[in-house]
């Protein structure tokens, strides 16, 4: 096998900040995807369940909030 010298990619602490939050959110999202397709499959509720169907409502309401706060823009004062 050939060696060569690894790529190096400049990038600031920001970007490394930001590149884990995104893995991060990843995988949550992947575990609550995971989570309702167990649900769509059995549909039988069960108290645990509810506390999904809470999280998938807490996340589409601040998803909601984030894109309103986006649309809005920054305000002047």
């Amino acid at each position: 096998m050939i060696r060569r010298n690894p790529t190096l990619i400049g990038m600031t602490d920001a970007d490394v900040q930001d590149v884990r939050e995104m893995v991060a959110k990843q995988k949550t999202d992947g575990a609550l995807l995971q989570k309702m397709k167990q649900l769509a499959e059995n549909p039988n509720f069960s108290a645990g369940d509810t506390n999904v169907l809470e999280q998938l409502k807490l996340r589409h309401d601040s998803k909601d909030s984030s894109k309103r706060d986006a649309a809005a823009g920054p305000s002047s004062s």
